[in-house]
């Protein structure tokens, strides 16, 4: 019965991970249309993601709500950056709408279809990056905001030691993301992929924070 349980659970993951696959290449076209609708969209650097193999954790600034679906637009498609893992937790909106969506767990019900995991706000930070460091250990892909924040202004936030400790413990490499949003604009700036040589959380924390403010400086 034991044997059963455990070949049951290992069929619900491979299901879950093709259904990730799936709807996420179909968010991507959504999203595509739907940005280019309202704006126009650039994609700088995808030279960048040639020869590059998962497992690798993409660490970009925070603007928006829907952050993933911009960096989803701009990795290939159907490619083998998917699906791309996200860290997701329980908020307060603005937005009436939003808010709605959120008490009623809507908003928990999507992120969990769409790849989302639990950021565990509040356990510590061993506990906050024990599922990404499984998806990585399996050779995925896992999104990570290092604001932990939506950051408004055009400068960078923050930066907490997360997606470091994670980068480290795992061995995986960072491909850095830059998003800028204007008026009537987006530019997304993929950086070069980089593995940190370091131990040091904080030191790797604020290398990471200077190869992303990097991309930022070369749009001003």
């Amino acid at each position: 019965m034991h044997r059963v349980s455990a070949l049951f659970k290992v069929i619900i993951k491979l299901q879950m991970k093709y259904w990730h696959w799936f709807i996420q290449g179909v968010l991507r076209t959504a999203a595509w249309i739907l940005t280019k609708f309202f704006y126009r969209v650039e994609i700088r650097g995808r030279e960048n993601l040639e020869k590059i193999s998962p497992p690798v954790i993409i660490a970009s600034n925070h603007k928006t709500l829907f952050d993933g679906f911009l960096i989803l637009i701009a990795l290939p498609w159907f490619s083998r950056f998917l699906p791309g893992r996200y860290m997701t937790e329980e908020m307060q909106f603005k937005a009436r709408a939003l808010q709605f969506l959120a008490d009623i767990k809507l908003l928990k019900f999507f992120y969990i279809l769409t790849g989302g995991f639990p950021s565990k706000r509040g356990m510590g930070i061993e506990a906050a990056i024990g599922i990404p460091l499984k998806i990585l250990e399996k050779g995925g892909v896992v999104l990570m905001f290092p604001e932990g924040e939506l950051i408004r202004g055009d400068n960078l936030g923050v930066f907490y030691n997360g997606t470091v400790m994670l980068a480290v413990k795992s061995g995986a490499p960072i491909l850095p993301f830059f998003i800028k949003i204007e008026r009537k604009k987006i530019i997304v700036t993929i950086g070069e992929i980089f593995k940190l040589n370091t131990s040091n959380f904080e030191e790797g924390t604020a290398f990471l924070k200077a190869k992303i403010e990097n991309l930022r400086t070369r749009l001003t």
